[in-house]
């Protein structure tokens, strides 16, 4: 048997008619960049999330950028976010002059460690804004993250990149942030076919930045330009995709759930650290990550019996190349560093079949002869 890491494809196939006569009528209408298709996908997005405005963009490192930027911060401001997530989260700022600061992460979630946020606060001035990622789909601590940024005049930016859907406390996670973005890439849980993003906010300024931000810095009147701004808006025949499969987004959450429930099943005994699920949360299992002392082994196990894996993310960021000049080193934060010495992102998408994951789990159990 063959398991692939992702499936796109089989993924939409029940749908893929309706997605097909959906782009032939995009093709034919002659409007492929800011119609009225991405303000339809805009309007249905900021209701499903429950906030008064969205604003699509060509990425999600895109919607970090200009979400961020919306907020005032300019070159030379200090943020401040976790070093296990992806490099968009601080790139997207730090190449606009904007300084990355690194919060250490809580092992059973893998995301912003409040306590550790408390001390970092307090010890380092003039910080901006602070960026919780709900990783792999679970959401961060929001309350007491909220509540550490306020009583230091913090804004926040939920980076909620890989939660589409999740839950903080029965409210969806991009509600609690003064902005908060989401990415449209091919493998999240809600994905159009190339690159693509959206803002959420329910701050009327915000909006009316970022709206800027995302065209030239032009105004609603053609040709007007109040600030300097990017290229960066949604396409229209994305736009229409994704508002069509945002119809299906909470089943297909519902169905990674259920993968991670066979997973938890089959699993549970073997020596693997498996995803934790919070009781506050409904974690969205954007990704399915475990951890193993005997990673790469394991990982060339399953390779040879044709099951495909990842690691997201093997190197933090802190440690990377591009940041060497901020002047950290090994041991800065060493829950992030130990947990990515050890992940290992298993099979997960929302067609995976029952016998698949039951497959990558007998191998999981041969591997530790169990």
């Amino acid at each position: 048997m063959i398991v692939k890491m992702f499936d796109v494809e089989s993924d939409h196939k029940d749908i893929k008619e309706e997605l097909l006569i959906i782009m032939k009528e995009i093709l034919s209408s002659g409007e492929y960049i800011l119609s009225k298709e991405v303000k339809a996908l805009e309007e249905v997005f900021a209701a499903y999330i429950e906030v008064k405005y969205a604003i699509g963009v060509g990425s999600g490192n895109d919607a970090i950028k200009i979400g961020g930027l919306s907020l005032g911060l300019k070159s030379g401001d200090k943020f401040v976010t976790v070093p296990n997530t992806y490099i968009a989260t601080t790139m997207s700022l730090s190449t606009h002059g904007l300084i990355p600061l690194f919060c250490d992460i809580e092992a059973e979630t893998y995301n912003m460690d409040p306590e550790q946020l408390e001390n970092l606060l307090k010890t380092e001035k003039d910080v901006k804004l602070c960026i919780p990622v709900h990783l792999y789909g679970h959401p961060a601590r929001m309350d007491e993250i909220i509540d550490v940024c306020k009583r230091h005049g913090v804004k926040v930016l939920e980076d909620a990149c890989q939660a589409h859907g999740a839950l903080y406390k029965d409210k969806k996670v991009g509600t609690f942030g003064d902005v908060s973005t989401f990415s449209f890439f091919p493998t999240k849980n809600l994905s159009c076919y190339g690159d693509g993003g959206i803002i959420v906010t329910d701050s009327e300024e915000i909006y009316t930045k970022a709206t800027m931000l995302r065209a030239y810095g032009q105004a609603e009147k053609k040709h007007v330009h109040i600030v300097e701004g990017f290229n960066s808006r949604l396409d229209t025949i994305q736009a229409a995709l994704l508002k069509r499969k945002l119809e299906h987004l909470d089943r297909w959450n519902n169905k990674r759930r259920h993968i991670a429930w066979l997973y938890e099943k089959e699993l549970s005994d073997t020596p693997l650290i498996l995803p934790d699920e919070a009781p506050w949360a409904f974690h969205v299992y954007h990704l399915y990550v475990v951890r193993s002392k005997e990673r790469e082994e394991l990982m060339q196990y399953l390779a040879d019996h044709d099951v495909s894996t990842l690691i997201h993310y093997p190197t933090p960021i802190h440690l990377q190349e591009a940041y060497k000049h901020l002047g950290y080193k090994a041991g800065d934060f060493p829950v992030a560093e130990q947990v990515v010495k050890e992940i290992i992102s298993l099979p997960m998408y929302p067609s995976l079949k029952e016998d698949e994951v039951m497959y990558v789990s007998k191998c999981i159990r041969e591997f530790y002869g169990m």
